[in-house]
């Protein structure tokens, strides 16, 4: 079920789809987008601007892990809690993971415990060591690179997509 809608999601060549699938689905739908997007981006920030691979795979390392544990909260939340979850707006809105209802989740399955853990001891690390123009460059060279804009067009457009199917908890 799972990779029929995959495939017809990413074989709408750019239109919105109709029709409906399971919010869980949908989610999952997403959050492989956004992996393939980190691997894909990094991937190619890294190309562009070698000199600053341990930040480029530092940001995305931590984004992956951050995908893991919103992905698994979001399933425990639709399964134990759907109230608190809002299907109706954008993917990126519909759960507010506060501490409370991390920790509630938490009780589901201890595993989102471990990736908070590890996401909050990614977030906390003293900043990589690099000179302060990095942002200015990385702009400058990433955002101008044709390859890179065509990465991040294609994650938008599948994000813009995968946005527009209905689903139901």
């Amino acid at each position: 079920m799972r990779l029929l809608a995959y495939l017809i999601i990413f074989s709408a060549s750019g239109s919105a789809l109709a029709g409906s699938t399971s919010c869980a689905d949908k989610f999952e739908l997403y959050a492989k987008a956004q992996t393939t997007w980190q691997h894909d981006s990094a991937k190619r920030a890294v190309q562009l601007l070698p000199e600053h691979a341990e930040r480029i795979n530092h940001y995305r390392d931590t984004q992956l892990l951050s995908i893991q544990r919103r992905t698994l909260a979001v399933k425990l939340a639709l399964k134990h809690t759907p109230d608190k979850v809002q299907t109706w707006g954008s993917i990126n809105n519909w759960i507010d993971l506060s501490p409370e209802l991390e920790a509630e989740l938490s009780q589901h399955d201890p595993k989102l415990t471990t990736l908070s853990k590890k996401h909050k001891k990614m977030t906390t690390q003293p900043e990589i060591e690099v000179d302060n123009n990095f942002h200015r460059t990385f702009q400058k060279t990433a955002l101008s690179d044709e390859t890179f804009r065509q990465l991040m067009d294609t994650f938008n457009l599948r994000s813009r997509d995968i946005n527009s199917m209905s689903c139901e908890k």
